[in-house]
């Protein structure tokens, strides 16, 4: 960061409008210089000016408020605060400023204004004041801490650094050029050197209390340790044998309530075979009347033509005194007729045969359904059980 030019007007003693372009050739060419004066000329308030500028306060004045504004010159109205930096993202003009009501001495102060602007172009590029402070802190790298310790050390802070003992001074130092961490780092360094030898000397200790054994006894040692091992090799297989057989027992175990199970589930099913017992007589009945149906109906149908026929007989013999000379047309239609009634009863006889055979075939692809329904349900209780005799299974393994 480097700071091209400064304006400002109205702080502290320095009353009017001043500016100060280090840009200036005197300036740029020797590289360093100095600003140099009495005390209360000002020398303060040009380094006031900067901080005020960018971040709206100064290392003795921590903030600049509508109720309390001390940087402003006595029997002024307003005051204002510019700073033009350049940094590696390009160049900037910071303006700060503050006025009274009708800019008159005796006016109540105003809200204080804040912006930043680019340099060349003029554009504002933030202006609220808690923004003006972010958008600082990210060009430049440094907030208003880190820019009092690195880019300008405040008076009072150096002066209490030249007024302090040998012991006090290096703290001091610490504060205004923000090293306390070093320090830390030394403590911590040296709590950590303790933590270790103290380690360091228990271990010593310990490896003094160890007693190195002879031949002798190490001989001793591995032959217990052997004759231990072989032990726990027998124990091992010894286990391993027993696990099995605990296994087996288990599978026995499992084995024989699942058969106690299926006893009970066939005295249940001989229960309901013999509770559906007058059932099935009553079933057998009923597939052996389906069976004569047939021969029933026939029997009624001839019945009741033969009714048919008698009356119409009746009727041509109380007509036969009129009708003798319709008797010879009247016997061959009668012929005739016993011919088409023959041949109507082979029909129906034959007829009734097939609706027989059709009834019977009814019954069987009934009963043949019945059986399939029965089997499919058994194979259901049967697959229910497979399943129940898996998991069983299972968590007798898992057992």
């Amino acid at each position: 960061m480097k700071i091209l030019g400064v304006r400002f007007k109205n702080l502290n003693s320095l009353s009017g409008e001043w500016q100060v372009d280090f840009t200036y050739p005197d300036y740029a060419s020797d590289g360093i210089f100095a600003i140099t004066g009495p005390t209360g000329s000002g020398k303060t308030t040009i380094l006031d000016d900067i901080c005020l500028g960018l971040y709206g306060r100064t290392p003795r004045l921590d903030k600049v408020t509508k109720s309390s504004n001390e940087i402003m010159s006595r029997q002024a109205g307003e005051c204002y605060a510019e700073v033009r930096f350049e940094t590696q993202k390009g160049r900037y003009r910071c303006h700060w400023s503050q006025h009274r009501s009708r800019k008159t001495p005796d006016g109540e102060l105003q809200q204080a204004r804040h912006e930043i602007a680019n340099a060349d172009s003029g554009k504002v590029l933030e202006s609220r004041i808690t923004q003006v402070g972010e958008f600082i802190e990210k060009v430049t790298g440094m907030d208003f801490e880190r820019f009092t310790r690195s880019m300008l050390l405040a008076q009072g802070g150096f002066a209490a650094f030249l007024q302090a003992s040998p012991d006090k001074r290096a703290p001091i130092l610490e504060q205004i050029t923000g090293t306390e961490i070093y320090s830390r780092i030394s403590v911590k360094v040296h709590e950590r050197y303790r933590e270790e030898s103290e380690k360091l000397e228990l271990l010593q200790s310990e490896l003094k209390g160890i007693q190195i054994l002879n031949e002798n006894e190490e001989g001793a040692l591995q032959a217990g340790l052997k004759e231990k091992l072989g032990l726990e090799a027998e124990l091992a297989g010894k286990m391993d044998s027993m696990r099995k057989a605990l296994i087996w027992l288990d599978g026995i175990f499992a084995l024989e309530k699942e058969l106690g199970e299926l006893d009970k589930k066939w005295q249940d099913f001989e229960k309901h075979r013999e509770a559906f017992e007058p059932e099935l007589r009553k079933l057998e009945k009923s597939r052996k009347a389906l069976g004569l149906e047939g021969d029933h109906k026939v029997v009624v149908a001839l019945r009741r033509q033969q009714d048919i026929d008698a009356k119409e007989l009746d009727g041509a013999i109380a007509m036969l005194p009129e009708k003798d000379k319709a008797c010879a047309e009247a016997l061959t239609v009668r012929q005739n007729t016993e011919i088409g009634l023959n041949e109507a009863r082979t029909r129906q006889t034959s007829e009734a045969d097939t609706i027989k055979k059709v009834r019977e075939l009814d019954a069987r692809l009934s009963e043949k359904k019945t059986q399939v329904e029965e089997k499919d349900k058994a194979l259901g209780d049967i697959e229910k059980q497979s399943k129940e005799y898996k998991a069983n299974i299972e968590n007798a393994e898992q057992a």
